[in-house]
């Protein structure tokens, strides 16, 4: 299935009901990517206590270790806050020692935006493991219809020089999870952040932020290693590729020269000001392509 494909609701075993809220937004006043993001993980924990037929307890130990090195998001049409939205997910893929979820998200019966994550389950040691028999049983029962997804492909990890746009991350205390590093969805916001900022230095950082119609529409985020507090970060920002509807970027999170994430996103290459002129996007980025 490629991200612009729409799924049914009848497609997931679990389906998660979600009435949007005012934090949910974004300041286009639409779902925020983010959002999209920590909703796939509100369903993956429901879609771990239906495997359980119990909550997260000692018994779900296997589940826990389960820790996303990848996810994936992309909008299909307009999110607003009208209305409420079901989250469907359901396991494309059971690897050897990681396990692959494909995501759906309805407005009604319209699929309005699709994802996919990747979780990996990790040993006493904390490198990757074999499943285990009765959690591999377990993620059997919400298997997706349909053949399998082949296994994702890791992009090619870039020096951080290869980015021309560097932005300072410094982790805080609430970007924790229970795992005590950085949460999967904040580091998510990283990158959509580190987009705004580089919006915002080619518009000349006009009050309120960059122009909405610059929003990615898909953003899918690898987790390369844990990122910790306290630490200082580098997220560095490249372009790709400018069509004339379409720009693409590549981003890269660093802890000194080493690449700990990476992340790729796509959005508009046209947008239009206050006043209604168009903007030159596609000259103001230019200088930003990737290098190397």
């Amino acid at each position: 299935m490629t991200p612009t494909d729409a799924y049914e609701p009848g497609t997931f075993p679990v389906l998660l009901e979600h009435a949007a809220q005012y934090s949910d937004l974004d300041p286009s006043r639409r779902i925020g990517r983010d959002t999209l993001v920590r909703w796939f993980e509100d369903a993956r924990v429901q879609l771990g206590r239906e495997a359980l037929d119990a909550d997260l307890s000692d018994r779900a130990e296997g589940l826990v270790r389960l820790r996303v090195v990848a996810v994936r998001v992309d909008v299909l049409a307009p999110l607003r806050i009208a209305g409420d939205y079901r989250i469907g997910i359901g396991v494309g893929r059971i690897g050897t020692s990681s396990a692959t979820y494909r995501y759906g998200v309805f407005a009604g019966d319209e699929c309005v935006a699709t994802g996919e994550s990747t979780s990996v389950y990790v040993g006493d040691d904390g490198s990757a493991a074999p499943l285990p028999d009765e959690l591999r049983e377990q993620l059997g029962r919400h298997r997706i219809a349909g053949p399998e997804a082949p296994p994702p492909e890791r992009d090619p990890v870039r020096p951080r020089e290869a980015y021309p746009f560097r932005l300072d991350v410094r982790t805080r205390f609430g970007d924790l999870d229970t795992n005590r590093h950085v949460n999967n969805v904040r580091l998510a916001t990283w990158y959509l952040d580190g987009l705004a900022e580089l919006h915002l230095d080619v518009l000349g950082y006009p009050l309120g932020g960059p122009l909405d119609g610059l929003a990615p529409s898909s953003l899918a985020v690898q987790y390369l290693d844990e990122v910790h507090y306290p630490g200082i970060y580098q997220l560095r920002v490249a372009v790709v590729d400018i069509d004339d509807d379409v720009v693409r970027y590549a981003c890269g999170l660093f802890d000194g020269p080493r690449c700990v994430g990476m992340a790729e996103a796509a959005g508009s290459a046209r947008a239009t000001a206050a006043d209604g002129t168009p903007v030159d996007v596609a000259s103001a980025l230019e200088p930003f392509r990737l290098r190397g």
